[in-house]
């Protein structure tokens, strides 16, 4: 998997976000159909990470999803997923062959690691386990999964648990 990360904010150090978002990721591809199918023919998936800022994620929610507050990851996926499941078959245009595996773009994400420390602080883990979480969330998101029903929520949030559990990037018991 290809990942190229961008950190547009100060406030937060990136280094053991980045190798976080990197397990993850490979966590979650082991067991996803896109990973299985990438590997059945030879391509690598490509994503896109940003860790921008607060101010710089209240924008961007506000000017592509008319919200206008800070949310703590945004994924903006190139394909046609849906619950992890390619819609459409890819084309020759789906692929970049200039790299030395042919690449399969998914998408960007935005990860807001300010928020991240809050909603860490809130729920009673680390913040570790709250990057861990964005980033499977948002990778999922990619690949077509959402929580607009019950039961496609339940289902992303089982393949989010797994990938953390494995991880062990779990919450504290109570």
């Amino acid at each position: 998997m290809q990942i190229q990360f961008d950190n547009r904010q100060r406030k937060y150090p990136v280094n053991e976000a980045r190798q976080l978002v990197l397990q993850v990721f490979a966590q979650i591809m082991t067991t996803e159909p896109f990973g299985k199918i990438s590997q059945r023919q030879g391509f690598e998936p490509a994503i896109q990470v940003a860790f921008i800022g607060s101010a710089a994620m209240r924008r961007t929610n506000a000017a592509t999803r008319s919200i206008d507050r800070v949310t703590d990851v945004l994924s903006f996926p190139m394909l046609d997923l849906v619950d992890g499941r390619l819609e459409v078959p890819l084309t020759a245009a789906d692929f970049d062959r200039t790299t030395p595996q042919p690449t399969v773009f998914l998408g960007d994400l935005l990860i807001c690691l300010e928020r991240a420390q809050q909603q860490a602080d809130e729920y009673g883990h680390s913040f570790e386990r709250e990057v861990g979480f964005l980033a499977a969330h948002g990778l999922l998101h990619l690949l077509g999964y959402d929580h607009d029903t019950p039961l496609r929520e339940q289902m992303m949030q089982k393949r989010q648990r797994r990938a953390l559990s494995a991880l062990g990037l779990t919450r504290p018991s109570k």
